[in-house]
């Protein structure tokens, strides 16, 4: 239940406003901050107005050193939380309006930016820093520069990204007997579910959310772990990994390891029961470690613990992404791109880390040591399974695909008598013709 990815419906009207023609400029910055770092010399003061999707994902010192180290470059940046800055961006284009020269969004969005024709393609920018700082350059990790791909060229770069790791609780799993620490495989995680239900008949072993319009993270991820394959957002259900996970669920619905209460549930409810200890086990995303750890008599390795998201066959963890971007229309791309590479250093990403944001896609400040400080529950294991992750499968048609997907795990929840292979053939040409 990554945060982000329970934003996928917001997409279906999102995707509509491109096809629309705006004539005002629309704004929504839940706040502004302007640095400067002064003018030297005879070179050209130059401007940079940068929006970010969160606080928490702009570097902590908002770019105060990297205006130090370019005295005549000033930055301004705004806190865009509204989650419409493809909208905002679209709108004023159409007006003919100045643009950001940087921006942050969703990765899963920065096709539809691409195809709206508001961002450069960042390969010069790309080469230019692997050619100037070849050591910084080689931190970062391949997928954040591949998930961003769209042709022949390059229009982002993830630098940080969630991705969802499956929470226990340790009394339950303690009073069953059962290692959930060793979970490795569905197969196994549906055994330990199984074994606490019988331990205990009153517990929820996987609390849930299934509440239309919240999202469906969690199915999404499970297609990923069995390996299931995927054209652009739409899995497919009638290969052996969709068959496999369709089938996982029944079971674990048929046998009573899910709450059928959860077709009414979104985030509050479905971490509720198990922030309660009324459920052993909840699949969430990483920042939500975060959370837990802060609610008191609820302590990490004592009452719950985290392990990655177990995998089947193929398959693999997926990671959601954020990307910064620069704008086609900006007259400073060089200097918009060192800007995001001052985003990507290693003491930006562990600083903001500190300040709620999430795993950082750079090699060196995964293996930082003052992570252990800000997240003790990110354990080897975790950063192995995070840095071996898979993109989130995305497509323009995302929002379509998540509503389809809501109604076969809404159905599955609540209890039905069909099939694995009935449900793909109900649900699968739904999805072919989104």
């Amino acid at each position: 239940m990554t945060r982000s990815t329970g934003k996928w419906t917001r997409i279906v009207a999102l995707f509509a406003v491109l096809s629309m023609v705006v004539a005002a400029c629309g704004g929504s910055s839940s706040d502004t901050t302007t640095a400067t770092g002064g003018t030297s010399g005879g070179d050209e003061q130059i401007d940079l107005l940068i929006w970010a999707s969160r606080d928490y994902y702009r570097p902590p010192d908002l770019w105060a050193g990297f205006m130090a180290e370019h005295p005549n470059i000033k930055v301004t940046v705004q806190t865009e939380s509204n989650d419409d800055i493809l909208q905002q961006l679209q709108r004023m284009q159409d007006a003919g309006q100045r643009l950001p020269d940087v921006i942050q969004d969703d990765t899963f969005l920065i096709e539809a930016y691409q195809n709206a024709g508001l961002l450069l393609d960042m390969t010069e920018q790309k080469n230019l820093w692997e050619q100037e700082d070849p050591d910084a350059y080689n931190q970062i990790l391949p997928i954040a520069w591949e998930e961003n791909m769209f042709g022949d060229g390059i229009y982002g770069v993830s630098l940080t990204a969630n991705f969802d790791v499956i929470y226990y609780n340790l009394a339950a799993c303690e009073a069953a007997s059962v290692d959930c620490a060793s979970i490795t495989t569905l197969d196994g995680f549906l055994d330990a579910m199984r074994a606490v239900k019988a331990s205990d008949p009153d517990i929820i072993p996987l609390t849930v959310q299934a509440k239309p319009g919240t999202g469906i993270t969690t199915l999404k991820t499970l297609f990923s772990a069995a390996g299931a394959p995927f054209d652009g957002a739409v899995p497919d259900l009638q290969s052996e990994g969709g068959l496999y996970v369709l089938n996982w669920w029944l079971q674990a619905s048929d046998e009573g390891l899910l709450p059928p209460q959860a077709i009414s549930w979104g985030e509050d409810e479905a971490r509720g029961a198990f922030a309660g200890q009324r459920a052993a086990f909840i699949l969430d995303g990483f920042t939500v470690a975060g959370e837990f750890n802060e609610l008191e008599g609820f302590n990490l390795g004592t009452e719950w613990n985290v392990i990655p998201s177990p995998t089947s066959g193929s398959g693999n963890q997926i990671s959601n992404a954020r990307s910064w971007a620069i704008t086609s229309s900006t007259p400073y791309p060089h200097e918009a791109m060192q800007a995001i590479e001052w985003v990507g250093t290693v003491d930006q990403l562990v600083d903001a880390a500190a300040g709620g944001s999430v795993p950082m896609r750079n090699s060196v400040a995964l293996a930082d040591p003052r992570l252990d400080d800000i997240w003790p529950f990110f354990n080897e294991g975790l950063r192995a399974a995070y840095s071996g992750s898979d993109s989130v499968p995305s497509g323009l048609n995302g929002g379509e695909v998540e509503l389809v997907l809501e109604q076969l795990f809404g159905e599955i929840v609540v209890g039905t008598d069909k099939t694995a292979q009935e449900l793909a053939d109900q649900y699968q040409p739904l999805l072919d013709d989104l």
